[in-house]
């Protein structure tokens, strides 16, 4: 998974360093809200994991950006991130969240872009124990995706979202999930 979102990461930077594909439009008026966001992820989808079953719904709310604004496309990708709150609920009784991070959208192509997000996670899951045992209550999360806009308004997202202590607490099996989330855009 590090490695993925290494590699990730440094194609979004090559990329970033170019010129922007899309501009957006800084006269328009931003909304408080940014995006509101619904989707269908597979629960615990990595090889090792014992808590196995299920569907995630998942539900996020992104806020608009810093209004400031930097000369440097780099500068205003890295340093102008949008908040967002969001919860994985799990249909089958297993292990849900909720979280609260940061996101950073990489325009790539004129309606494809690269999303990181990093943050903290707040679970239900089992924190001692056999099996997948959580360690802490409260843990780091982060994810990638890679959005498609299909309209103005509606976005459609590939989503690997991951959650772990990273080794902080006596246990780590960590929680990996992915799949779809459809977005509708406010701004």
């Amino acid at each position: 998974m590090r490695r993925v979102l290494g590699l990730l990461l440094l194609a979004a930077l090559m990329v970033a360093c170019g010129e922007p594909a899309q501009a957006q439009d800084e006269s328009r008026p931003r909304s408080f809200i940014s995006e509101l966001r619904l989707g269908l992820l597979g629960h615990h989808v990595e090889p090792a994991g014992s808590e196995k079953g299920g569907q995630d719904v998942n539900v996020e709310i992104l806020f608009g950006r810093p209004a400031i604004a930097y000369g440097s496309h780099i500068a205003d990708i890295a340093l102008r991130p949008r908040l967002h709150l969001g919860s994985s609920i799990n249909v089958n009784g297993n292990t849900s969240q909720v979280y609260a991070g940061f996101t950073w959208d990489i325009p790539l192509m004129q309606r494809v872009s690269l999303e990181l997000t990093f943050g903290g996670s707040l679970h239900d899951g089992p924190n001692t124990g056999e099996g997948s045992a959580f360690g802490c209550p409260l843990n780091f999360r982060e994810s990638a995706s890679i959005g498609i806009a299909v309209s103005e308004r509606w976005r459609l997202y590939g989503t690997i979202a991951h959650m772990s202590n990273a080794g902080l607490c006596p246990r780590n099996s960590g929680l990996t999930s992915a799949g779809v989330r459809l977005g509708y855009a406010f701004d």
